[in-house]
């Protein structure tokens, strides 16, 4: 590449990134809804910098991001790749992180490319070469979806490449967010219904299902109990695809398909089975030919399939044993259909059926040991009956913890699964001793951190360590000792960096480092308007994090709206931010009677959403004070006398100037949920398991 195209797309990158910087370097790194101030070294890499702001035009991408304190490490360097001119950004050890490629020559973008570990991961394609991407491709480790926007408005209309693993992915994801046009862009569209080549009579048949599928679908989505926010695709479950030949009941061409293809779900360590039916491939993609149904709800699996009428037994629990391991994982999960069937009805002994549930998942895995399932039945084990022992309704849970933990270590792939069974064992024993008579908290609570520690050091690598050093550091700094918390958090941040624990710790170290800092957030309030820290009137403002479930929470607004009538002439501002993981929760406590006059900012994930993550918030409540410069004056948990005393000597001084704060770029990132248990005697409250 000429210096002077070199000149051309650094510019072009540099000003295509929504970021602000002063002659000094100075700048507002924004963190999707929170943005938090920093400097850079005049020796950092401008475009480097500037080329992380970028964010996949996609939301559901896992991409690798940058921690605040290693954008001054990261370079760029101008590549060619297959002919192709473009910037690859490095990460501080060399990995790349992301490449914005010139494939015309007219030195602009039109391809973004993001990596996760040094792989590719997703690209954002403008084919049309006119400024704006038209085509999202997922690569590498993240799949082979490959999706045509049209229009260029950032919608899918069609799926170019799509697999059959995918489609069901997909369709989980249009039930819980009940969007119709996801889901009908997974259809078998009139094109290419054309395009199969099936006979009359055939061809007839699917059009009625595909017509069932569409008009359907918006009510199944409202109706359906299984599916919720916090449901996740775990597992697709089908017998080997199937092939017509040419010349079947009139078909032109051969055609490939699955039938009774099911996605298993998994709803907090219960497993549910959602029907899908029926798949046909088209060219790169498959497509969907029914609509999705509940098995619970009494749906024939059997003679239900469009090309292959045929027995579910047959394609579910797939084995490559011949000694009829399918039929036993079927029959098996039949039984836990029925069982949980009655746990949730509340019908018979609660202690007896989780029993017996515990009796089949113990079956399930030993018939899955050593194939990929048996982590899925490991995992539903381990948290069912966890939450069943920790809720009262089975003593015998711990007992039968620790049987699987020592178990465990003798099946094949079984040791890589043993911290996750140990990790929920400790968290339970833990909580059953807290809720005994005559407890000594002081001690208990000294013991499971200590039990905590043995864990992290014992288990390094497993993703419960991060867990279990986040509640570490939590304990810590909710007794006030923040240098200690900070210690934990520190040890996360750097060597999970990369997850969500990771990316928690790093938030908490922010927070507890916030007095004197820009502060800014922004995001959509329960009914729906977008508000932001920035545009709010240049007075002091108290941003309030709380949930319905937390008593010193609602405590704290009681407060909050008597302070706000007192500063009234003074216009001081509130600010909530409502960690409930459902919005209609949330809602529904603001409109039980009592008045708290202010915003209340709501966020898809509760803890898991950006406005926790980003701050590292654990427990809640959280309260900030915001001067009318966009600065932090003072941050405590309860809104405390000493916040007030900030307050009051706040409002006492002269009104600031116009602040200058920076937009935030979009993006994002992935979440997992996690889960605190709250530490006995503390006034703050963590999220309930």
């Amino acid at each position: 590449m000429s210096q002077i195209s070199k000149v051309q797309l650094g510019r072009w990158i540099a000003t295509g990134v929504r970021w602000v910087s002063s002659a000094s370097m100075v700048g507002t790194i924004c963190f999707n809804t929170i943005c938090l101030t920093t400097g850079f070294a005049s020796e950092s890499d401008p475009l480097a910098v500037k080329g992380l702001g970028y964010s996949p035009r996609q939301s559901n991408v896992a991409y690798d991001k940058v921690a605040e304190a290693d954008v001054d490490s990261c370079t760029s360097k101008y590549e060619t790749r297959k002919g192709f001119e473009g910037l690859v950004i490095y990460s501080p050890d060399g990995q790349p992180l992301r490449r914005f490629a010139d494939r015309n020559g007219d030195q602009q973008v039109d391809q973004w490319c993001y990596y996760k570990d040094g792989i590719e991961v997703y690209r954002d394609i403008d084919s049309d070469f006119n400024g704006a991407s038209d085509q999202y491709r997922w690569l590498g480790t993240s799949g082979t979806r490959w999706g045509i926007d049209q229009n260029e408005d950032g919608k899918i209309e069609l799926w170019k490449v799509i697999s059959a693993e995918e489609v069901t992915m997909e369709i989980v994801e249009a039930i819980k967010m009940r969007d119709d046009e996801r889901f009908r862009r997974l259809l078998v569209s009139d094109a290419e219904l054309k395009i199969l080549g099936l006979g009359e009579d055939k061809g007839d048949q699917l059009t009625t299902r595909l017509d069932t599928a569409k008009k359907g679908f918006a009510e199944f989505a409202k109706s359906q109990k299984m599916i919720n926010v916090s449901t996740k695709w775990a597992h697709f479950a089908a017998d080997k695809p199937g092939i017509v030949p040419a010349g079947t009941e009139g078909a032109s061409q051969d055609i490939v398909a699955y039938e009774n293809v099911i996605a298993i779900v998994d709803n907090e360590g219960t497993s549910q089975q959602l029907m899908i039916g029926t798949l046909v491939q088209i060219e790169n993609a498959w497509r969907l030919a029914d609509l999705p149904r509940t098995i619970s709800d009494g749906s024939v699996l059997a003679d239900s399939g469009l090309f292959f009428p045929a027995s579910a037994s047959n394609r579910i629990g797939n084995s490559t044993s011949e000694s009829g391991m399918s039929q036993e994982v079927q029959r098996l999960l039949t039984a836990l259909e029925k069982i949980e069937g009655e746990i949730k009805e509340e019908t018979g002994d609660r202690s007896r059926l989780h029993g017996d549930k515990a009796i089949v998942l113990q079956k399930l895995v030993a018939a899955t040991q050593g194939t990929d399932q048996m982590e899925l039945w490991v995992r539903q084990f381990a948290d069912s009956i966890s939450s069943a022992a920790q809720a009262g309704e089975y003593p015998e849970g711990v007992a039968k913890l620790r049987q699987l933990e020592s178990q465990l270590g003798n099946l094949p792939k079984g040791k890589e699964l043993v911290p996750y069974v140990a990790y929920r064992l400790l968290s339970t024993d833990y909580t059953l001793k807290s809720i005994g008579e005559k407890v000594d908290f002081a001690r208990l609570q000294v013991e499971y951190m200590a039990k905590l520690e043995d864990f992290a050091r014992d288990y390094p690598d497993s993703s419960d360590a991060a867990d279990a050093m986040i509640q570490i550091g939590l304990n810590h700094e909710l007794a006030g000792d923040e240098p200690e918390a900070e210690k934990w958090y520190n040890k996360v941040a750097s060597r999970f960096s990369k997850t969500i624990q990771g990316r928690k710790a790093k938030g908490a170290i922010d927070r507890l480092s916030l007095e004197g800092r820009q502060f800014r957030i922004s995001g959509k309030t329960l009914d729906g308007k977008q508000i932001d820290t920035k545009s709010m009137a240049k007075s002091p403002i108290l941003v309030h994090y709380w949930a319905s479930w937390c008593s010193p929470c609602k405590a704290d607004m009681t407060e909050l709206r008597k302070i706000q009538a007192k500063y009234a002439k003074q216009n001081l501002q509130i600010l909530g931010i409502n960690l409930d993981t459902d919005a209609r929760v949330a809602a529904e406590f603001l409109q039980s009677g009592k008045s708290f006059p202010w915003p209340q900012v709501q966020e898809q994930g509760g803890f898991e959403s950006d406005l926790a993550v980003g701050l590292g918030v654990l427990s809640v409540p959280v309260t900030i004070l915001i001067d009318g410069d966009g600065k932090v004056a003072k941050r405590t948990s309860h809104f405390s006398k000493a916040m007030e005393d900030a307050l009051d000597e706040l409002l006492a001084k002269p009104a600031p100037k116009q602040a200058t704060r920076a937009p935030a770029p979009t993006g994002q990132p992935s979440a997992r949920k996690a889960q605190q248990p709250t530490p006995p005697g503390n006034a703050n409250a963590t999220r309930p398991r």
